[in-house]
């Protein structure tokens, strides 16, 4: 079936890599294209090279992580954009193949090796990124003191779950006051990926503000797509906003644009949005993860001198994540920050069960609507982070390989009054966990 029109979204294998870069000719003129590019410094010239050896690497370890042939993709800028290259089909020739997992393997072919080597040196070679745009205001948006806010974390693949979940949220008989995406279009947030993998498939509703966080995949390809189309779909200011009602503000940030930090200037909005929140309850919301007890740590999110300092003063009531691509669910407040932990990245990418399937299943009223296993209290990076309870189970998406990996799905928050209740869905609506927060404050 090699040569046919792919029906869907595009996915970039290792092994068509490793085929790609295996022959000289990629690499030679690869090198011959950055000899030629006048403006690019020897020392740049030098780190491109180097990262380009890594690449093959990285999409090797992020694969074998999966452990199937589904969309993967590493934590690395040139790996992404050269998986975005080749999946566009610029400067070369492309047939697709249907996976059996879902989604078409791009299969590549070039007579003009140096006019695609031109192209790839010019993604590959350091981007400038695009300026962040900030709110003009240090002040909060109103939403409905009644509201109900649908949550999807690491859902721009077009794939598995994703446009199942689009089509709940969509047909939700019940309105919402806020969409919010948490944050990554695949492979690195260009702008054909940005309209194909996210904004033609996003569940739009006439009622609902719309908001989208940045990442570092759209960060990848130096974050104009997301900048200049996202945010302009959305009517959204900048890459960080405040809302509030009577009893709640909710605060989404930008931890991304400087990879899993935050900077002074937000900061300082920050603290005038939560001086102007009175006694409201603040809800936080990002991309990156403050910790985790399966993926690496916010080191610089906590040792910022003067977010720690709003941290560790037990200012923040809950906070919703993406970035690693489970559903967690810690179980208490932590005792360094006081604040209730959530993590919402299982919207789009497959995500193995290897860490979690041994893991003794969670007990309990709240758990018995499907697979959820609990991972007991640990200290990471001289934090003690409380247990979590993590989504498990068979991906009844990811077609010959459903038991390899774990569930997709989203969250809905409802704000009524002063409570907050709490719901994970599946992809197709159901509810699978629910759970009123403010018992706990």
């Amino acid at each position: 079936m090699a040569g046919i029109k792919p029906s869907g979204p595009v996915v970039v294998t290792f092994r068509e890599v490793e085929r790609i870069l295996a022959g000289r000719e990629a690499v030679d003129n690869i090198q011959e294209a950055a000899k030629r590019d006048l403006e690019a410094s020897p020392v740049q010239k030098a780190a491109v090279m180097a990262a380009m050896g890594q690449v093959l690497t990285k999409l090797r370890q992020a694969e074998a992580q999966a452990g199937a042939q589904v969309l993967s993709a590493p934590h690395d800028g040139p790996a992404s954009r050269l998986q975005s290259l080749i999946a566009s089909g610029e400067a070369a020739d492309l047939t697709f193949e249907p996976l059996a997992t879902g989604g078409f393997e791009a299969k590549f072919d070039t007579e003009d090796w140096f006019g695609w080597a031109s192209v790839a040196w010019a993604k590959l070679k350091h981007l400038v990124p695009h300026p962040m745009l900030r709110p003009a205001r240090a002040v909060a948006e109103q939403v409905p003191d009644n509201a109900r806010i649908a949550l999807v974390g690491d859902w721009g693949t077009g794939l598995y779950g994703a446009p199942h979940i689009a089509t709940a949220i969509r047909n939700d008989p019940d309105p919402f006051a806020m969409l919010l995406h948490l944050g990554d279009v695949y492979y690195s947030g260009t702008t054909t990926e940005m309209q194909q993998r996210f904004l033609d498939l996003w569940p739009k509703r006439r009622e609902a503000v719309i908001r989208a966080l940045n990442s570092n995949h759209d960060m990848y390809s130096g974050g104009d797509a997301y900048f200049d189309r996202t945010l302009s779909e959305f009517e959204q200011e900048a890459s960080y906003f405040a809302c509030q009602n009577k009893h709640w503000a909710l605060i989404g940030l930008d931890v991304a644009y400087r990879d899993h930090a935050i900077d002074d200037e937000q900061v300082a909005w920050l603290e005038r949005i939560l001086a102007k929140a009175g006694d409201r309850k603040v809800i936080l919301f990002s991309h990156h993860q403050l910790y985790s007890h399966f993926e690496s740590q916010g080191k610089k999110l906590w040792t910022h001198p003067r977010f720690g300092k709003i941290l560790r003063s037990k200012r923040i009531f809950a906070w919703y994540w993406g970035h690693e691509h489970r559903c967690s669910v810690f179980e208490e407040p932590d005792p360094a920050f006081g604040l209730l932990a959530r993590c919402i990245g299982h919207s789009g990418i497959p995500q193995s069960r290897e860490a979690t399937r041994a893991l003794p299943r969670a007990t309990g009223k709240s758990y018995e609507r499907a697979e959820w296993r609990r991972s007991p209290a640990q200290t990471k990076e001289g934090n003690a982070l409380p247990s979590v309870v993590v989504l498990d189970g068979r991906n009844e998406f990811i077609t010959s390989e459903e038991d390899k990996f774990s569930p997709h799905g989203y969250a809905v928050l409802t704000l009524d009054g002063p409570v907050l209740m709490e719901q994970v869905r599946d992809p197709a609506g159901r509810i699978i966990y629910e759970k009123q927060l403010t018992q706990w404050r």
